[in-house]
Order: C-alpha cells, then structure tokens, then sequence
C-alpha cells in the first residue's frame, strides 16, 4: 500500500505552521511543544499571538524589555505556583538575569507580591530563581569546556 500524496494546500498548511512555531520560538528564545501544536491546528490564533507579541514587545512602549521580563517573571510566579510551570517561569528568570536583573532584585519584586498573593509565590520564585542560577552557571561553564583551549 503506497502512501498517498499530500496535496498542495496540506503542504503550504504544514509549512505556514512551521514558519508561525519557528518565529514565536525565536521571539521566546526557546521551542514549547505547545506553540507548535498551536500553529499546526489554529494557525489563526498563532498569528494573533504573534501579532500582540509585536504590539507588546516591539513597539516603543512605557516600560523597556528588561521592565517586561520582569512584569513576566511575577505573572508566572504568582499564577503558576507549581512544579510543572517551572521550566517555564526559570526560562524566564534566567533571560531576566541575563539582561540585567540583579537575584535580589526579582526577589524584592516577589516580595512585592507576598501580601496580595500569599508566601508561596516568593519561596516559589526565589527557588525557581536559584536553580536559574545554577543552570545558567552550568552552561557557561558547559560552553568554556566546549571551546578548544589556546596553548602556545
């Protein structure tokens, strides 16, 4: 039995869902299985998303990108309290670090939110931000043994 070929309008569907995943992992830094399966099956919704990703992120705006990692960070932190959000909320944290932010900055901003949103957002986050931490030290440290070493 000889597969069927696909026809042309399955081919261009297949190919915009690529293009849709591969541009909002490159604007998130980052492939989520969930993104892909989006763009495959509600290529429409994608589009959407990726257009107010451009109204938020790309046009001039109040506050800069470092401002908005951090606005992220405790959006995640306070509606996700939960370990299966962790890699999510430390991609997150470690592009915030990356950028800038100082531990005990995001951790001043958890703070922030203890009274309204109780402990468990600042224990949550802070850990999510060590193990940032430690992740980010592991792949620089990754990366230096990558390179070959320069002996003269």
């Amino acid at each position: 039995m000889t597969a069927k070929p696909k026809p042309a309008k399955a081919k261009r569907k297949t190919a915009n869902a690529k293009s849709l995943a591969d541009q909002i992992a490159q604007r998130r830094g980052k492939r989520y299985p969930a993104h892909a399966f989006i763009a495959e099956h509600f290529p429409d919704y994608m589009e959407v998303l990726l257009d107010l990703d451009h109204v938020i992120r790309e046009k001039p705006r109040r506050f800069n990108e470092k401002m908005h990692e951090l606005f992220h960070i405790i959006a995640l932190a306070v509606e996700m309290s939960n370990p299966v959000n962790q890699p999510h909320l430390k991609q997150h944290l470690k592009k915030g670090l990356q950028m800038g932010w100082k531990p005990e900055e995001i951790a001043e901003a958890l703070m922030v939110c203890v009274n309204p949103c109780g402990m468990k957002v600042l224990t949550y986050g802070v850990t999510c931000m060590l193990e940032a931490m430690e992740e980010i030290k592991a792949e620089k440290a990754e990366a230096a043994a990558a390179r070959p070493s320069r002996r003269r």
